[in-house]
């Protein structure tokens, strides 16, 4: 009965598949575009910058961490343990850093768009 179950697929099976299909070229220019506009958007600090950056940074982290298990599933990372060590905190730091980046988007959006109704 349990196995007659649809489980639709989650935000995060959704960006693995979407990080698998992407080139490399692709992931490249996500993480020096992404890290471009954080700097950006750090050093100019126009209004919502923070909003800015985080999403920038959300952008970075999807490419290294799609790059991270690119690399974990070649052969050469694969028999060096300490290269597959490094890589999985790498991913998984990326992605820790990246949830954390979509949320601070979210919640700096909600707060732009709140202005000052509650003060």
């Amino acid at each position: 009965m349990v196995s007659a179950i649809h489980r639709s697929p989650s935000l995060g099976d959704a960006l693995v598949q979407c990080a698998r299909r992407a080139s490399m070229p692709r992931l490249i220019l996500d993480v020096a575009g992404g890290i471009f506009i954080l700097a950006v958007a750090v050093a100019w600090r126009p209004s919502g910058w923070a909003v800015l950056a985080s999403a920038a940074l959300c952008f970075a982290t999807f490419g290294v961490s799609a790059l991270a298990d690119r690399l974990l599933d070649t052969s050469g990372a694969a028999t060096n343990s300490g290269v597959a060590a490094s890589l999985l905190i790498l991913r998984t730091t990326a992605i820790a850093a990246g949830t954390v980046a979509a949320l601070l988007v979210l919640f700096g959006a909600v707060g732009m768009a709140m202005g000052t109704w509650i003060s």
